[in-house]
């Protein structure tokens, strides 16, 4: 057994498009898969710090409004999103382990959606005492030489990779011993989140300060957060994948974490394929054929020609719920079909847990393989191997 068929690692844009298209493929009888996102803070990733672009200088989301788009579907599809610190991913011979600060967790397939860095609380302070270099050295000059300037004195925290002395040395070159320095290494898990008037929590220890730098160039010239799994890499620690964010069977890699050019447009197109892709593997993974995606693959693009039939409701397959219904004027009512809410279905309900086989269920209910597919239909259920 296993927690879900697939498990996306990270809630930005590129985490939570993967999500909803990896949970809810629109096509005819096609079955929809169980989907879980792991991310270290709230939804919402860099894009939900400031106003973002899509395209051009045309038109632009004002902050929040990507994540709240998003963030409908991923409720509306009852995707599950914990709120935990991934501490590693280890890929076995049949299925992968996400090991977090809470817990073990397994699945089919792993969709590493983690940015070019971790996210913790930091968009709770962002603007006040926590600023970010996202805006070029040009502009970082001008605004080192105002704030050595007016708050001298106070102690200045950088955050970032190894490769933030670089912008240490050019913070220096203007501040010249006005503002004292301390900095925090980012090694991937060990910040914790921020508190207070501005502290840095690490696994080492607080490290307070009156003001944080968060060195956005340093993560794009190097990252951490491939470090998580196995796998291959580019000179910067930037996970390597294929047009169709294919890095190895059963892993995905889509956004930031893929390397330059880091943009919105980017995460939420490569998110949109890693869900495609992760659940073609799945299917691929339990049904031994290929995933009837009419609207996004030629129907004979790999393998052989496949058609709308639900696959075959084997004994071993164990039934799971992806939604839970709502009772009302003697029904179970689900997104898009509705059962009578008897004692039969009911039981046949409690029993869709992804433990029992469906050999369990129709041992104790009887031929239940109607039911099992109008709720296949709906996209309500999955199977799981």
């Amino acid at each position: 057994m296993y927690d879900s068929d697939i498990i996306i690692i990270g809630a930005g844009p590129a985490g939570l498009s993967a999500a909803t298209r990896a949970r809810r493929v629109r096509t005819y009888n096609l079955l929809s898969s169980s989907v879980m996102i792991i991310s270290n803070s709230s939804p919402g990733g860099l894009a939900d710090w400031t106003k973002v672009r899509m395209t051009g200088d045309g038109w632009s989301y004002e902050k929040g409004d990507v994540i709240r788009r998003l963030m409908k579907d991923v409720e509306d599809y009852s995707i599950p999103v914990k709120r935990e610190k991934v501490l590693k991913v280890i890929k076995g011979d049949d299925k992968f382990t996400v090991i977090t600060d809470k817990g073990e967790y397994t699945s089919l397939a792993v969709v590493m959606a983690t940015g070019m860095r971790m996210t913790w609380n930091e968009k709770e302070y962002f603007g006040g005492k926590l600023f970010g270099t996202l805006k070029g050295y040009r502009f970082m000059e001008d605004y080192f030489t105002e704030l050595c300037e007016s708050e001298k004195g106070k102690t200045m925290v950088f955050v970032g990779t190894e490769e933030m002395n670089k912008t240490i040395d050019f913070f220096e070159n203007i501040n010249r011993g006005r503002m004292k320095v301390k900095k925090v290494l980012d090694r991937g898990t060990n910040i914790r989140g921020y508190k207070d008037d501005i502290i840095v929590m690490t696994d080492e220890g607080d490290v307070p300060g009156d003001l944080v730098l968060i060195d956005f160039e340093s993560y794009m010239l190097s990252t951490y957060t491939g470090n998580m799994i196995e796998s291959h890499k580019d000179e910067r620690g930037f996970i390597k994948a294929d047009k169709r964010c294919r890095v190895q069977d059963g892993l995905f890699a889509a956004g930031d974490i893929t390397g330059t050019p880091f943009s919105l447009a980017k995460a939420v197109g490569e998110g949109t394929t890693a869900g495609l892709e992760s659940y073609r593997y799945v299917y691929r993974k339990k049904f031994g054929k290929e995933a009837p995606v009419y609207a996004f693959y030629p129907i004979h693009d790999e393998g052989s020609a496949t058609y709308f039939e639900i696959p075959e409701l084997k004994d071993d397959y164990r039934p799971k719920l992806l939604v839970d219904p709502i009772k009302k004027d003697d029904k179970f009512i689900f997104r898009e079909c509705e059962i009578e809410d008897n004692e039969l279905n009911s039981t046949l309900l409690e029993k869709c847990d992804g433990q029992h086989t469906l050999k369990d269920i129709r041992d104790e209910l009887g031929d239940i393989d109607e039911k099992i597919k109008k709720l296949i239909n709906a996209k309500d259920l999955t199977l799981e191997v």
